[in-house]
């Protein structure tokens, strides 16, 4: 299917799935359009269209373009819904949760893994696979927008909805976010980018004041979202709950305005999450739609402003031709919906996907993995979360079209060894039972979910029992995490594997077993550095985190180091560092060189260099390559950045010479005396290698 295309007929695309939408003739041209309704001529581009349609609306009906309700429409089931103007032609406006699949309050759909898999998958081909398929989903189930993908930053392990994010580094979850709106988009659906910005954290997200540099919210905080509307031009943006240096994110001129349109050219329209505006001016300052109504966007509140002079029909005017140069560009106006179910095996093939590629192998003493039908012949399966389909809550707690657990897929592909299960909670008999077992399993997971933080990255501690009283007793012991961010593992030298499949969806049994049977390889990579402990990271005080015992300002005085940035600029070790994983194969990379020579600060690096599968197995690596800045030009920089990365599968013996390149706003740096990234001149390190940790390869680069 294709993307809405950004250019003279912008508002048309070809739409590849006829049995979802019937074409109303207005489509085939200029058909539908008539005297009295000329912005229903398809030949206008959307802003043309748009911008007939405003001039002939009375003020009222601009209001009601300004807000829409959080109750279902009249025939579809929705999370934000903007009611119809019949009169005019404006159809309805229909909206659903979207970061992990399809959430209108109603419909069934497919429950993908957590986003934080997508990333761990370290493909930006998995992203985009994931919006493509809840874009179908969307279309097919009368939703016109999905609010996702979430990719704030994680700065702090213990944040709430780090399973629904990115990660912690910049550059992957921009790069990650773009897949994904692509993949969304190219369903005719409208993507959200959200939260903007530095929504980081869930104790009083709707109240608190997050103080940030500048500096740091340029470089860490914008930039992903900066990639992904450079180069993947989303429908909309969803404002964030919390104030950014003592101003709400939906009446913020600087961020909504001078960045978000201005400099970054973004041409969608602004939706507040839920609710999210404090202020009838924040139409002035970017908004375009409150959601759902509150005092903000009542008639008479925007007709005060008017009379006051806080606000003019001309702001009303701009902004609601942003939202209606959308609606056209997606072709809302030019469609007849035809509703009807998702194709569930198309969604749980994705799902399984997905989830097997973002599954990260941490630990695999001894080949204990993959396990083998011949010496496998009794499992011992513990813990509840073996038996249910784990996924996160909030707007990520999707109505599963179907499900199936991890213990009824591998007592399937057991193949006739024994399988037995217990919950764990009596730890004697437990450890009986896992005494007893060629093989035992051991299946935990930890509660992660919007609107609320964790308290530690430990376990439950009926949990860590439970994986040291079955270790005790057989060494063989294997542990899959279904979590929704780093945990602490005290127990991680006395098991022989750990398989990290997040929280994997409704099609996470298959997947597991696929990877612990070695149907499918691991390669997922973790996008976001694991602690040894409660405390090592950075945004550790409670000044910092969650601000103050209420958590009402948060301070970011940590800046740009976040993530594997502080731990290499404080010679701190964590468990696992961010990029690592493990495979069932092995591979070496070989012969790096850089082709660029040219020196110049605008001119991108590309790093060439061989990768080899040097095992028995098929398999994928991701080859790293980060960036060392200048350190001599007094401006502070972390020891190395993330700079460009590429997924490489290869079968055994099988070799491939690949370039990565790193863009020249991968060597840059915010100045905040000037208010504009800055690429210093210098002697730049380029290293590559498998993680953040393992970078045997280093090669010299020179800007003049």
């Amino acid at each position: 299917m294709s993307t809405p295309q950004k250019n003279t007929a912008r508002g048309l695309f070809t739409l590849g799935i006829a049995a979802v939408v019937a074409l109303t003739p207005a489509l085939m041209g200029s058909a539908g359009a008539t005297p009295a309704r000329p912005w229903m001529n398809t030949s206008l581009s959307p802003e043309q269209r748009a911008a007939k349609l405003v001039s002939t609306m009375n003020l009222s009906q601009k209001i009601h373009m300004l807000s829409g309700t959080k109750l279902s429409g009249p025939h579809t089931p929705a999370i934000g819904y903007i009611p119809p103007i019949p009169e005019l032609g404006i159809p309805e406006f229909v909206q659903s949760d979207g970061p992990a699949g399809v959430r209108n309050g109603a419909d069934p759909a497919t429950k993908f893994p957590a986003p934080l898999a997508y990333a761990a998958s370290w493909d930006p081909a998995i992203a985009q696979l994931e919006g493509r398929v809840a874009g179908e989903e969307a279309r097919a189930l009368g939703t016109d927008q999905l609010y996702g993908p979430g990719f704030n930053i994680a700065r702090n392990p213990l944040g709430g909805r780090g399973f629904e994010y990115y990660g912690e580094d910049p550059y992957l979850s921009g790069t990650m976010a773009t897949a994904n709106v692509k993949g969304i988009q190219s369903a005719g659906v409208i993507a959200t980018l959200k939260h903007f910005v530095v929504n980081n954290q869930e104790t009083a997200r709707n109240i608190g004041n997050s103080r940030v540099p500048e500096r740091a919210l340029h470089e860490i905080y914008m930039k992903p979202f900066e990639m992904a509307v450079k180069q993947a031009d989303p429908g909309s943006v969803m404002c964030a709950y919390n104030a950014l240096n003592g101003t709400h994110g939906c009446s913020n001129y600087y961020t909504l305005t001078k960045y978000l349109r201005h400099a970054w050219g973004f041409d969608g329209y602004v939706v507040t999450d839920f609710p999210a505006s404090w202020s009838t001016e924040d139409f002035k300052n970017g908004l375009n739609v409150e959601m759902p109504q509150t005092f903000t966007s009542f008639e008479p509140t925007v007709r005060l402003a008017i009379k006051q002079g806080r606000l003019s029909e001309k702001d009303i005017d701009a902004r609601v031709k942003e939202t209606l140069t959308v609606m056209f560009r997606f072709g809302l106006f030019d469609r007849t919906k035809k509703i009807h179910p998702v194709n569930v095996a198309r969604g749980n093939a994705a799902a399984q996907k997905i989830a097997e590629q973002g599954a990260v192998l941490l630990k695999n003493k001894n080949g204990a993995l993959p396990l083998k039908t011949s010496t496998a012949r009794h499992i011992a399966i513990f813990g509840e979360p073996a038996k249910v389909a784990v996924g996160g809550g909030g707007s990520s707690n999707v109505s599963a079209t179907e499900t199936d657990t991890a213990l009824g897929e591998i007592t399937k592909r057991s193949r006739g060894a024994k399988v037995t299960f217990s919950s764990g909670l009596n730890l004697l008999s437990a450890a009986q039972k896992a005494k007893k077992a060629d093989v035992a399993i051991v299946f935990v997971t930890n509660l992660t979910m919007e609107a609320k933080d964790r308290t530690t990255i430990n376990l439950l501690p009926e949990q860590t029992a439970l994986i040291e009283k079955v270790a005790a007793a057989n060494k063989n012991t294997i542990v899959v995490l279904n979590t929704g961010g780093p945990i602490a593992m005290p127990w991680l030298p006395k098991v022989a594997a750990v398989l990290n499949m997040w929280q994997p969806g409704q099609a996470g049994g298959k997947a597991t077993t696929a990877l612990l049977y070695g149907d499918v390889n691991p390669s997922g990579h973790l996008p976001q550095t694991f602690p040894t402990t409660d405390g090592q990271w950075p945004a550790h005080t409670l000044a910092q985190f969650p601000g103050g015992p209420l958590g009402l300002t948060p301070t970011y005085s940590e800046g740009i180091y976040v993530g594997y940035r502080w731990y290499q600029a404080h010679n701190q070790v964590p468990l696992f560092p961010f990029g690592y994983g493990l495979s069932y194969t092995t591979f070496a990379y070989s012969a790096p060189r850089l082709q660029t020579t040219s020196g110049a600060a605008n001119a991108p690096i590309k790093v060439t260099f061989t990768v080899t599968n040097t095992g028995k197995r098929p398999g994928a690596t991701v080859p790293q390559v980060y960036v060392g800045k200048p350190r001599n030009q007094g401006v502070p920089v972390p020891p190395m950045e993330l700079g460009g990365f590429q997924k490489v599968y290869l079968r055994p013996g099988e070799s491939k010479t690949i370039t990565i390149t790193v863009l020249p706003q991968q060597l840059s740096y915010w100045n905040s005396t000037i208010h504009k990234f800055v690429v210093m001149p210098g002697v730049y390190r380029i290293y590559l290698g498998s993680n953040v940790k393992d970078t045997p390869y280093t090669l010299n680069y020179t800007v003049r």
